[in-house]
């Protein structure tokens, strides 16, 4: 997901939480850092910092999916997590 996606779902979302007439160009910035209100100053601050993530505005990253595995082969190898079979691929065991 883009990062002009994300910024319009956020938008979105504030609108349906009582900003029904559109988020304000700035707010007190103690709020914003706190992310208890929304404004295009912050929108516009996240964008000139990372356009990439947008952590800022509380939108969480993507987890890769390739990670997940990883670990959860990780945790079942170490005995902290049961083998559910459906992860079927052993990258810990060398190739004969």
């Amino acid at each position: 997901m883009g990062a002009k996606n994300k910024i319009e779902r956020y938008i979105k979302t504030w609108e349906q939480k009582g900003y029904s007439n559109g988020i304000p160009d700035d707010a007190p910035s103690e709020l914003e850092k706190r992310g208890l209100v929304p404004s295009y100053r912050m929108i516009c601050i996240t964008l000139m910092r990372n356009p990439h993530n947008l952590e800022k505005l509380g939108i969480a990253r993507e987890k890769c999916k390739i990670y997940s595995d990883l670990k959860r082969a990780e945790l079942i190898r170490k005995g902290k997590l049961k083998n559910d079979n459906q992860l079927k691929i052993n990258f810990y065991e060398k190739e004969r």
